[in-house]
Formats: C-alpha cells, structure tokens, sequence
C-alpha cells in the first residue's frame, strides 16, 4: 500500500505546477514576440532591397544580419522558457513561486512563506515535533487554495498585436504583388551573385565558364538581347575601362592576356550595366624547386649528398633516390619511370612539400607530374638517370717456380674491384691415377679495400702426387656487391701433372746431357779466358800506364766470366732439378747420394765470386793508372782462372763418373724388376692361370721393356767410353742381352702357338739370366771400386810421402840459403834446387790432379792450395834470381807450409778412403761419425775441438820437455803439431761459418781462430817456447768456456720447445722485393677517394690501370 503523502508534501506538488504553468505562459508570449520581429525585419529587408538593389556585400550584411537576429529572437523567447518547462537549467525556486502566488492570493503569501522556513528548521532537535505540528497547522489552512489560478494564460492576447500586423501586411502584399517578396528574397538568398535592374538590352557571357589556367589568355565573348541594340561595348576592370571588339551585330569579345590572379570585370555600354563577372584563375602546379638526395649503397663507401634543382644523375647501382618537391598551387606530384611504364604518387608531407623514394637499378628515363584538381591535364619534365653498375672484378697473377724447389710455386698476384673485395680463395683440384678427383678452397686473404695485392705459395709436394696425376688450381675473388649478391672473377685455370716414370728418365737424361755440355763449354772458355788474360798482363808490361783499350778488353774480359759464371749456374740448376726428380720418383743408394752431394758441393764452390772480385779491383786500378799492383792482381786472376780449369774438368770427370755408376746400378735394378716379372710370368704360364690372351700380351710388355733396357745399355757403353777410365760393366754384356732376347722371343712364339710348357721354360732362362747378369754386372762394379779404391789409396800414399819429402827438402834449403851470400857461386846452385823443388812439385801436381778425377774423396780446396804452393814457389824463385833473400825466405815458408797443410788434407782424404774400403771389404758402408776425420766442416762439434785442443797441447808440453835434450825435436815432429793444428783451426772455421750462417757468429770463437792461426805459423817456422804454450793454455780455457756456453744454450732450447709447426714458407727475398716495389706502383691507386663521383672515378681508376700496364 502506497504511503500517504502529508500536508505539506501536497503543498509541495501544487507549487511545482504553478513553476510548469509559470513557463508555459513565457513560452507563448516569447512565441508572439519572435514572429512580430522576425516577420517585421523580414519585410523591412525585403521592401529595401527591392526599392534600392543593394550590391553584394549590402545583401551578405542582410543575410547574415537576419539570420542572426532571428537566432537571438528564437533562442531567448522560445528556446529558453521551453527548457525550463521540462525543468532542464535553472528554474525559479519555491520561494520565488510563493511570493509570486502571494501577490496573487494575498491572504496566503505569509502562510506560505512561514511553512517554507519551518521546514527548513525542522532539523533533529527537541523542539522537531513542535514545528512539525506547526508546519501541518498552517498547510492546512491554505490546503484548498488553488495556485495554478494565479497564471491567466488568456492574458497573452494582448500580445497578438505585435504579432498580427506583419503577418497581415506579409500576406498582402504576398496577395497583391508577390514579386516585391520573392525577387529581393532571392536576390538577398544568393547574396553572392551580381544582379542588374532591367533594362532595354541585357548582356550574356557566351563562355562556358570563366575559368582560366594561370599565366594564360582568355577570350571573353559576350552576347547582346534585347529590345535595341548599343553600338559600343564596354568592359570595366579594376576600374579601368576598356573598348570591346565587335565580332557581329550583337557579338563582342575581349582577350584578358598573361592572366595571373581573379579577375573582377563588368560589360556596360551607357548606363546599363552588367552584373558584375570574375574570371576564376585556376592556379598552375609550379615547382619551385627540388633536392635529390642520394643514399649510396653502404658497402661503396661513398658519402651520401644532395643536389638541387638537378633532375638527369649518374649514381651507382642500388642508390636509393629521396626526392623532395617544393611546389606551389600542387595537389599531387607523380613519377612515371619508362622502364615500367607506371606512373607513382608521391607523398605529401605538406602544401607545398612532397617526397618520393625508388631504389634504381638501371638506367631509366623519368617523368615528373604537377597537377591539381583545377587543371585535368597536368605539366610534366623529363629527365634521366644514367646507373653506373658494381662492375665484376678482375684479378690477376704470375706465377714463379722455385728454381730449387721444383715444387714449390709463388704466386704474386693482384685483385681489384670498383668498390671493394671481400675474399680471395685458391682452389685446387686433385686428379688421382684412378680418375677421381677432389676439391679444396683456402681463403688466402679477406681484403676490405679496392685493390689488394696477395702472394701465395703452393707446395705441389704437400699433394704426395704420384706419376702421372695431376693437379689444375686457380685464384678467384669476391667483390662486395651490396645489391646483386657478391660477383666473383677467376684466374685462367693453371695445371701440374706428374711426369710418367718414362718422361722423367728422358728429361734426366737430357738435363745430363746438357750439364756435360756446359761444363765442357766452361772449360774450354776457362782456357781461353786465363790465355787472354797471361796476353793483357804481358801487354800492360810493355806499357807505362792501361788506356782505354786495356780497360775495354778487360771489361770484355769480366762480360765473359760472368757468362761462364751464368753458364755454370744452369748446369747447377738442371742437377738439382735431376735430385730433386730423383728424390721423388726413385730411391737412390746411399753412396749415390753420397756422390751426389759431393758434386753438389762442387758446383756451388765453383759459384765463388773471388774472380768477379778481383776483375772489379783491376779495374779500379786501371781508373787508377796503377799498373804494379794491377799486374799483380791480374796475375792472382791467371791462378784462379787456372784453379777453377782444373775444378772444371775435374767436376766434368767426376759427373760422367757418377752418371755412368747411377746407369749401371739402375740397370742392375731393371734387370732384377724385368727378371722377378718374367719368373712370375713363367709360373702363370705354367700352371694357366690366366688367359693366353693375357699371357701373351704380358709377355709382349716385357718385351718391349727389355728393348728399351738393350737400348739404353748401348747408350751406356758409349758413356762409358767416354770415360777417362771406362768402368768394368760384366763379361759380354750385349751378348747376355741378346740371349735374353732370344729366350724372350722364343717364349712369344710358343705362347702364339699355345705351347705353354715350353714358353713357360724359355721364361724361366731369361729370367735366370737376367739375375745373372745383374749379378755379373754387380760384381764387376764392386771389385772395380775395389781395385780403383786400392790403386787411389796406393797413389795417395805415395804423394804423401813425396809431399812430406818436398817439404823437408824446402826446409834444409831454407836454411842453407839462410847462410849463404848471394854473390857466390853456391847461391846460384841453390837457386838451381828451387827450381828442381819446382820440377817435383810438378810431378806430384800432375798425379794429384790425375787422382782428383776420378775420386771425390779429395776436397775442391786441394786444387786451390796446389794453384796457392805453385804460385810461392814461382815467386819465391823470382825473388831469390833478384837476390831478394828475405822476400823469397817468406814465399819458400809459405810454400813449405801450405805443402803441410796440403799433405794433412791428403791424409784426411786417405783416411776416408781407407775407412770406405774397410767398410766395403765388411760388405757395408760404414757411416762418418761426428768429429771423425770424414766429417763435414760445421759438422765437428766444440767439445771435440776442445779435446783435440788438450791433446794437441799435452803433445807441445812433451815436446819442450825434450827441447833440451840429445836429438831434440825433428822437422817432421814440428810439422805434424802443425797440421794438427790447422786441422783444429778449419774444423772451429766450418763452426763459426755454420753459426754466422745462423746469425749466431762469435767474436770469441774469431778470436781463438786467429790465435790458433798464429801458432800454426810459429810451428811452422819451428818456434817453440814459453810463451806459445801460455797462448795453447788461452785458447783451451776459451774453447771450454765456449763448449760451456753452447751445451746451456741448448739446454735453454730445449726447455722452450714448443709442439712442432709446419714452417711458414717464405717467398724468395727477390720476389719480396718486386712485391715492394709493386705496392709502391699502387699506392696511389689504393687512395683514389670513394667520394669521387663515378664517372671520374672510372677516369681515374682507368688511368693508374694504364699506368701499371705500362710498367
């Protein structure tokens, strides 16, 4: 059940109904009062325009103005109190309707009012049931009182007044002559259009618009219609008045030129008027200007940069164009690419800014489109760009073979690209003997610049090639190619392929020859360059100082020694070639190698530069007019012209030596390999193994093999011919080989016949007898060395003593001249003993040279010390037939003591020869043992030095112990300390080479040499005293301390010894040098900036290529 409202919350509800009634009553008053104005100014603006045809601005004011007041109007007297009425805003309050009520019912406002207060006081208190009998008291009293009463909404008549009037007079006139309302209503409505009066003619634009491009001309044509026709035609712009041209009757026309903003005009022709006109300048896309700006590729390392105003560009592949328009009256810039044929829209960054990007890859005509929506058919520019492609990039290299290592390849090359490279690999392709093949790739160098010169080295031996196989191999190149992926360039493909056992005997045997040839053609020029050189010393005799002919035939003299020299270095060259083929396809004997290595020592002692030394220092004393001393040194030139003749032919023996015993003992290994194949060949056929096909073809290579080795044993015997003394090759051996043939020959025919049992036994006999003629062949060789080494051993013996004799015989005549007066006539007698003491070292001359040839066990140097004995003996006859006595005392010391050291050379040589015999005798060759008298220069180590030093000296103590007594010390006693001593001195001479060799030579070690050298002198000269034995003493302490030093040095290595690495191989110091001088050719080339544009950049790329072509 709903509660019961009380007294006061009725009074309460009768109040909100008078505020409803209060507002309704406002509305329609405000209602009256909005038509009475609206409808009144409405008649006021049009009757005024109507009367006075206001001109367009005068109409906008109107407009306006009337919209706005009727807004005001509406908006305070309708708008408002309709808000209110549905209690929306503000409305009046309890209080205000009470007084307004109480001004209507007077006996009630003060009751009203008062209830209204109480009930504001009636808050929680004790007295609260006291007001609120009071408050119902009083609303009970007016309780029937009608409130709404107090608002009469008939009392509004009164306002019909304002109201009614322009209503009446709007619908009047409306009645009577509506063209005074409509035509000013409409012409106040279009405020914006120009209207005329009438008149008797009118004036009509034929144009279909006024609508005109900016900066162009424009005809304005006008008609005239109308009950008359004017005779001249006015156009009024900017207030200046211009005459239009007649076309006809009723036509004119005038040409606004070069138009470039709205243009106001109006036709008159007396006082008619048009209204007035406006040309409408459609404004024309103007690009003011424009920036491209260039985003290089990064890899190109070329700055980005902007250009302006330029639209044709030359840029390089892959730049990323951001062009930027600044263009007016625009509404939208597009580009259209000819490769593409479409067209793109830029964007509008602002009114007037515009962007677009593309990424261009190629050349390319573009246009660009301005445009906006006033004119359909837009301006446009053409331009171009032309692309500068990342060309490919190029590389290139040569290639050098060691001239030692035959295997070894250096590589020096080049690369290059317009922007950069990234890599360069080498490939190498392996091709086996089965036909398979595989690939490797090494990055040899990851450059980060344009240019980039490499080297490489390529050991082919790495590969273990066998005969036959083969390599190819190549350089490629990466470039940095940013935009099409990385473009790579290749070498021409190169190629090694291992010599077939066959093709390496032949170039063997050719590099042989050739050797033979040009040691032959050396020694011939040898002799002819000492003869001609004996005919300029004697010429420069018979002259008081050289002139310019002398010095000419001398420089031809030294073009010929060095073209001797070069030749030399060749034949070196083709045996090193031969030793190192040998080593790869072939295991050679150990005595070989021995030989071999011998002769290899020969032929680079034979390289010395002493003659070229000394042919420079007569030249410079012939520049010196010095004629004694250049005499001089041409007559050292005639002994070391003399020395390498003789080294010369003796090498030349000694090849044809080694070259004959290699052939015997390969044959000898042929025969062996062709005897074991035809015995297994024989057992096959026998028992039927394979097929006869089979059979008989396998004999048929055998065959042609032993063909081959009958052919080269014919070569043989022709070599060994040649010999000095021809080696012992078997009893008969072409008859052998021709039975072996025979049985050969017999085995084809019974296999042909398929007689198997009896090829099977012909097999068997030529393989038989291949053994025994390899073991015939064998056992002559043997006991050939066997007799030659006997025989040597003997003639060395024998020289030894004649050697010792020569010395002693020098020494007494050393003495004797000592005491005799050179002008008696003994004096003369002894001068005649010099020279028999010349005659025997003749002899024994003679017979060592003859020795040398044919065994190379005796040293090079013993060649140069004859040369050095001939030479003091010569001199020292000169000077005793000059009566120069302590001149030729010292060339006879010289000669005696380079005799010693001559014999101690040849005993050295003769224990070798002794220790290979034993060793031969023993069936096995015994090895040289470190510091043994076999033993190599440098080989020897210090501590043995050191102790032969203590021997040495304990021996010298004895000897001056025995100074004193009976007897004393013999020559021969002095003469062995001597030797004993040089031998100490060359073994610390080969020590301290080896360690400068190493860049580890001792000023010590120098020091004790010297020494040693001065006491080898006083022995020789038989001095023997104190103060010799201090200095032994020294140079043993320094020779310990040495040794000392040496075995912690090596004990300081071993400790930092690391895990074996594959050695570095180095290039060549020349070929490092040439890559120096390379780098220095393109130093420039390497700085040519990034930031040059391309096309000048090619200029100078092309021009530094040319200028490394050139050179």
């Amino acid at each position: 059940m709903a509660k019961q409202l009380s007294n006061y919350d009725h009074l309460i509800n009768k109040l909100d109904q008078f505020i409803r009634k209060f507002y309704l009553n406002q509305l329609i008053r405000g209602i009256l009062y909005s038509i009475a104005s609206i409808l009144g100014l409405f008649l006021l603006f049009s009757l005024l325009e109507n009367q006075f045809y206001f001109d367009t601005g005068v109409r906008k004011l109107i407009f306006f103005g009337f919209i706005g007041v009727s807004a005001l109007t509406i908006g305070l007297f309708i708008f408002m109190p309709l808000l209110k009425y549905f209690k929306l805003g503000k409305q009046i309050n309890h209080e205000k309707a009470a007084s307004i009520i109480g001004n209507h019912f007077g006996d009630v406002k003060d009751k009203l009012l008062n209830v209204l207060q109480l009930k504001k006081q009636s808050a929680p208190s004790a007295s609260q049931d006291l007001i609120n009998a009071s408050i119902n008291q009083k609303t009970e009293s007016i309780k029937l009182v009608p409130f709404k009463s107090a608002i009469d909404l008939m009392g509004n008549k009164k306002y019909l007044k304002y109201a009614m009037p322009p209503a009446f007079l709007l619908l009047a006139i409306l009645l009577a002559s509506p063209t005074m309302i409509t035509k000013p209503t409409h012409r106040i409505i279009n405020n914006g259009v120009e209207f005329e009066r009438d008149a008797p003619f009118h004036f009509n634009i034929e144009n279909d618009d006024l609508d005109v491009v900016q900066y162009d001309d424009v005809k304005i044509t006008a008609s005239i219609t109308g009950t008359a026709l004017p005779n001249e035609v006015f156009i009024d712009v900017d207030n200046f008045q211009y005459r239009m041209k007649k076309e006809a009757n009723n036509i004119y026309s005038y040409v606004f030129k070069n138009v470039q903003k709205n243009q106001s005009f109006e036709l008159f022709s007396g006082r008619v008027r048009s209204q007035a006109h406006e040309l409408n300048v459609l404004l024309k896309p103007n690009l003011t200007e424009f920036d491209l700006y260039l985003d290089y590729p990064s890899y190109i390392g070329r700055k980005d940069e902007t250009i302006s105003n330029i639209g044709d560009v030359l840029i390089p592949q892959g730049t990323k164009i951001n062009w930027n328009f600044n263009a007016d009256n625009t509404d939208a810039v597009s580009l259209m690419f000819a490769s593409e044929n479409k067209i793109y829209e830029s964007e509008r960054k602002s009114d007037t800014r515009y962007r677009f990007t593309k990424r261009i890859m190629k050349d390319d005509l573009y246009k660009i489109y301005f445009s906006n929506e006033m004119i359909p058919s837009p301006d446009s520019v053409t331009y171009n760009i032309s692309v500068s492609p990342d060309e490919y990039p190029e590389i290139k290299v040569e290639s050098f073979k060691d001239s030692i290592e035959s295997n070894l390849v250096y590589f020096i090359g080049n690369a290059s690209d317009d922007y950069g490279l990234v890599s360069i690999n080498f490939h190498k392709t392996v091709t086996r003997a089965d036909g398979t093949q595989s690939n490797t790739k090494e990055v040899i160098s990851n450059p980060k610049s344009r240019e980039q010169q490499y080297d490489y080295t390529f050991d082919i031996s790495e590969l273990e090639l066998q005969p036959g196989e083969k390599v190819s191999y190549y350089f490629e190149t990466f470039d940095n190619d940013g935009v099409n992926g990385s473009k790579s360039a290749k070498t021409n493909i190169m190629q090694f392929e291992k010599p077939t056992l066959e093709e390496f005997e032949e170039l063997e045997d050719l590099n042989e020859e050739e050797i033979k040839d040009k040691l032959e053609e050396s020694i011939k020029e040898s002799r002819k360059i000492k003869e001609e050189l004996r005919k300029l010393r004697e010429k420069m005799l018979q002259k008081q100082k050289p002139d310019w002919e002398d010095k000419k035939e001398l420089e031809k003299l030294m073009e010929r020694q060095k073209e001797m020299q070069n030749e030399l270095k060749k034949a070196q060259e083709k045996f090193k070639e031969n030793l190192k083929n040998q080593e790869e396809f072939s295991e050679q004997k150990e005595e070989i190698k021995e030989k071999q290595e011998k002769l290899q020592k020969m032929f680079e002692e034979m390289m010395d530069t002493e003659t070229q030394e000394l042919m420079q220092k007569i030249e410079e004393l012939m520049e010196e007019l010095n004629k004694e001393d250049m005499v001089k040194e041409m007559e050292n030139m005639e002994m070391n012209e003399q020395a390498m003749e003789k080294n010369l032919e003796r090498l030349n023996e000694l090849f044809k030596n080694l070259e004959m015993e290699k052939e015997i003992k390969d044959m000898i290994e042929k025969l062996e390999e062709m005897a074991e194949k035809q015995e297994e060949l024989s057992e096959e056929t026998a028992k039927e193994e394979k097929s006869q096909e089979e059979l008989k073809e396998e004999q048929e290579k055998l065959n042609e093999e032993f063909e081959k080795a009958q052919e080269k044993m014919e070569e043989m015997k022709e070599k060994n011919e040649e010999l000095e003394r021809p080696k012992d090759m078997g009893e008969d051996p072409e008859e052998q080989m021709e039975d072996i043939k025979d049985d050969m020959e017999d085995s084809q025919e019974s296999l042909e016949k398929k007689e198997n049992k009896s090829a099977s036994k012909k097999q068997k006999s030529a393989s038989e007898k291949m053994k025994e003629m390899a073991q015939g062949m064998q056992s002559a060789m043997e006991s050939g060395e066997m007799e030659q080494m006997e025989e040597d051993i003997a003639a060395l013996r024998q020289l030894l003593e004649n050697l010792v004799t020569l010395s002693f015989d020098q020494e007494d005549l050393i003495t004797e001249i000592r005491y005799t007066t050179i002008n008696t006539p003994s004096y003369v007698l002894k001068i005649q003993d010099q020279f028999k003491l010349k005659d025997d070292f003749q002899l024994i001359r003679d017979s060592l040279y003859a020795l040398a040839k044919r065994n190379d066990k005796i040293e090079s140097f013993v060649t140069e010390k004859v040369v050095d004995i001939e030479s003091d003996i010569e001199m020292s006859i000169d000077e005793l037939e000059d009566r120069k006595k302590p001149e030729a005392d010292m060339n006879q010391r010289r000669a005696m003591k380079n005799v010693n050291d001559l014999a101690l050379m040849l005993s050295e040589s003769m224990e070798q020869m002794q220790q290979q015999m034993s060793g031969m005798m023993a069936g096995s060759q015994m090895c040289n043992k470190p510091g043994g008298l076999g033993a190599k220069p440098g080989d020897v180590p210090i501590d043995k030095i050191s102790e032969g030093q203590q021997k040495l000296n304990e021996g010298m103590k004895k000897m001056m112990d025995g100074k004193g007594k009976e007897g004393g010390n013999s020559a021969k006693d002095f003469a062995e300390k001597a030797a004993q001593q040089a031998a100490l001195r060359k073994a610390l001479e080969g020590l301290q080479q080896e360690k400068m060799e190493q860049g580890k030579g001792s000023k010590g070690l120098q020091e004790i040499i010297d020494g040693m050298d001065k006491i080898e002198s006083d022995l020789v000269n038989k001095r023997l005293d104190n103060d010799m034995l201090l200095r032994q003493q020294d140079i043993l302490t320094r020779l310990l301390e040495a040794e000392k030093a040496d075995r912690e040095r090596e004990y300081d290595n071993k400790r930092k010894a690391e895990v074996g690495k594959d050695a570095q191989k180095e290039l060549p110091p020349a070929l490092k040098e040439y890559l120096r001088e390379r780098e220095t050719e393109i130093e420039m080339y390497k700085k040519v900036s990034p930031a040059l544009r391309p096309y000048y950049k090619k200029l100078v790329d092309d021009y530094y290529k040319a200028l490394k072509n050139s050179k």
